[in-house]
């Protein structure tokens, strides 16, 4: 690209200083992932897997397995018992939290 002349860049200007771009505040930084964390986390996995018995261990492998192969049959009606089970202690704790 050749330029002609710069005369007509001089006139461009509004004669204002131009405005600084917002910055974030300091609380605002992006969240950071490290690997330390996810050492810690993969120990924290492994600690609970050895305080499973090895009962629960085996039954675990044992459904683990069956959702890889896509056997896994869960019981509809249990799933939802469980769901209105939840639901119940979390508006009983609702409930707890918003009285005066």
């Amino acid at each position: 690209m050749k330029v002609n002349g710069s005369s007509d860049v001089s006139s461009v200007g509004t004669g204002q200083p131009a405005e600084k771009p917002a910055t974030a505040p300091a609380a605002a930084q992006p969240d950071k992932v490290s690997t330390d964390e996810s050492a810690r986390l993969s120990q924290t996995v492994s600690a609970v897997r050895a305080q499973v018995g090895a009962g629960e261990s085996a039954k675990l492998a044992a459904i683990e397995n069956a959702v890889r192969q896509g056997t896994y049959r869960p019981d509809p009606a249990r799933i939802a018992e469980q769901i209105l089970q939840d639901a119940e202690i979390s508006a009983s704790l609702q409930a707890m939290l918003t009285k005066p």
